[in-house]
Parts: structure tokens; sequence; C-alpha cells
């Protein structure tokens, strides 16, 4: 079997999240993205650099090691690495000496912004400064706008981003996975008519049903009004998902899942919970944390459940209906960013599908 890095191909050449701000203090962290391990350090003006988590000289974990006036101690033998990755000293050279500026480790250029660290991990020349990429990375929805609660919670997945990404804007499973939690247990079941249009690098999926089939406890937390719902899904190349739900004007309820290729079908996914209650939104808070980490921990046990089926087969030849329209231009368009292919922002597709839930 391929790598993860050979079967994602130019998708390298995106944003991924890291990790979130406030994991990264005042001692180095290490992350892993792509097999690749990392370090994240802050230096003296607070601001978060990325390299390549191995020292130069006897291939330890930089982040096992320290912080020193904004640069990297390793813990075997002391050598310091400023910000861009330059060895600044090495202790067994004596005090006057200066490191060669061949001594430099690869950087990755990162961009913090809405409480995560994103890492840019294209192709890049070692020695020397890696200019960022002229597209910045994805906002948040709503981050700024103080009107709307949010959080973020971090979870490890046993599978790859694509077919996470299927799973997050996934409608028919919840019947099965989420039975009681998310969706009514007792309701009947309906036909959904549905729109799945591709457009500029994205997939948005329509849902025309205004009348929700959440399950007792979500209504009472998101809809207590019973309020009109609207409900679109949204995949984003190269591996977000945006769910939203409105309930009339004045409630409204955000799922932005980012999900980070960790190696072979392990994926780290940062969800970004946003929702806006206009009494009481705080209050409940931690209601709506809990309900929400108990809906992806019964995600996390069926993505599992395909991650070891996969493993023992690694054969992707699904089959689907009429309800899978998603997850073919999902897989449409991971299929484009591999390859580079030019079709990836060109094409356009729009469908309308129905199907029962």
């Amino acid at each position: 079997m391929k790598s993860l890095t050979e079967r994602d191909g130019l998708l390298l050449k995106n944003w991924y999240i890291a990790a979130l701000s406030r994991e990264v203090g005042k001692k180095p962290i290490q992350r892993t993205l792509y097999d690749t391990a990392l370090v994240l350090f802050r230096n003296n003006d607070g601001k978060v650099s990325c390299l390549n988590d191995r020292c130069l000289h006897r291939h330890a974990f930089l982040s096992k090691g320290e912080v020193f006036k904004g640069e990297l101690v390793c813990p075997y033998h002391g050598w310091l690495y400023d910000h861009t990755g330059q060895v600044s000293c090495v202790p067994s050279e004596g005090p006057e000496s200066k490191p060669s500026q061949n001594l430099k480790l690869k950087s990755f250029p990162c961009v913090e912004q809405d409480g995560a660290i994103w890492v840019w991990m294209g192709p890049s020349d070692n020695n020397t400064d890696v200019p960022c990429p002229a597209t910045p990375p994805w906002r948040f929805p709503e981050a700024l706008n103080p009107d709307w609660i949010s959080y973020f919670m971090i979870t490890d997945f046993e599978n790859e981003v694509t077919n996470l990404a299927e799973n997050f804007v996934d409608v028919p499973h919840t019947i099965f996975v989420h039975r009681g939690w998310f969706r009514d247990e007792k309701a009947v079941p309906k036909k959904v008519p549905t729109v799945v249009e591709t457009k500029n690098g994205a997939v948005t999926v329509t849902y025309f049903q205004e009348e929700d089939e959440f399950s007792w406890g979500a209504k009472m937390l998101l809809n207590p009004g019973g309020h009109p719902m609207t409900h679109t899904d949204q995949f984003i190349m190269p591996n977000l998902t945006r769910v939203d739900y409105n309930f009339g004007s004045k409630n409204g309820f955000i799922i932005n899942s980012q999900i980070s290729p960790v190696s072979t079908l392990k994926s780290r996914v940062y969800t970004y919970i946003a929702y806006k209650i206009p009494l009481f939104g705080m209050l409940f808070k931690p209601i709506i944390s809990f309900y929400t980490r108990k809906v992806i921990e019964q995600d996390t046990v069926i993505m599992k459940n395909q991650g070891d089926c996969l493993r023992s087969d690694f054969r992707t030849t699904f089959r689907s209906t009429e309800a899978d329209e998603v997850h073919k231009e999902i897989e449409r368009l991971r299929h484009y960013g591999v390859k580079g292919d030019s079709k990836l922002m060109s094409y356009e597709g729009k469908k309308e599908i129905s199907f029962w839930i």
C-alpha cells in the first residue's frame, strides 16, 4: 500500500490545522501531519513557528526540549534553533563559534487565526525562508461575531479525510448511528427532497425539510420555539465540512470540521461549533458541549469500524445509491485535487435527488 503522502499527491499543497492556539504555550509541542513530525513553539514575540521535529545533529525530537529566549533547545546536546530553523548555537563548539548557514531545519509556513494554527504542508526550499502561499487559511464562520457563542473540540479518528468528510455531511446515517441523540427514533420516516450542487471546488447540499426531526433534547436546546428549519451541508476542498441549521431568523447552529491527515487511516479533526440562542445562550454551553461530544464519539465508533475494514482490504469501490450523491461529488473533487487537475475549480454539477430518513 502506498503511503498517505504518496496517495494524496498535490493535496499536500494546502493549509492544515496542526494545533489550537491554546495548545502552544511556553513549551514546544509535537504534532504530525502527513507522517511528518512537526514541532511548534512560540518566539519572544509570541509568534508561532513550525519546524521539522528532528534535530540535525543526532536526530532527537526537539519537541522534548525547551524554549529559551524564543529559540528551541535540543534536549540531547543543546543545539539551539531560531524561529526559521537556523542553528544559532552549538554549545560543544564554544561560545564564539558561528554555526554554518547550511545547518538549517526545514520550516513550514504557519498562520495563527481564529484560535487555530494552520501549517502549509506543500513543497519548499529547506535552506530559505518559505514564502507563505497567496491563498489564506479558512476563516471560521461567526468567529468574530459577539452574538454567536463558539468553541472547539479535538477528536482523533481511525480513518482518512475523504471518508470522514463524507460522514460529516451524510444525513441517512444519523437515523442509525445517532438514534435517540440526534434524530427522533420515534419519528415517522419522511422523504427529503435535496439539491446537490458542485461549484468552485465545493459541494453544497440543500435539504428542503422545514420540519426538523431532531431528538427531543436537541429540539429543546436549539429550537425550543419550533421555528421552520433550513439545513445546508458543505464540503470545501480539500478537507473542510460545514453544516448549518437555522431556525427562524434568530436561532442558528454551525458545525465546521477541519480534518488534518496524520497518517494512513489516522486523522485529527478540529470541530468548530458556533450557535446563536438569543436568551441565556452561554448558560447552555456545557449542555451543548456534552451533547456535541456524545454525537462525535458515536461517529468515531462507526468510522473506526469502516477504517478497520479498509485496513484489511483497502479497495474503495463503493456501491452507491441516489442518497450518496454528495459522497460521489466529494470523491470526484478529492481525485481532481490529488492530480492537480484544473477541473477541480472549473467542474460544475447540479442534481436534484431525494431520500428517506
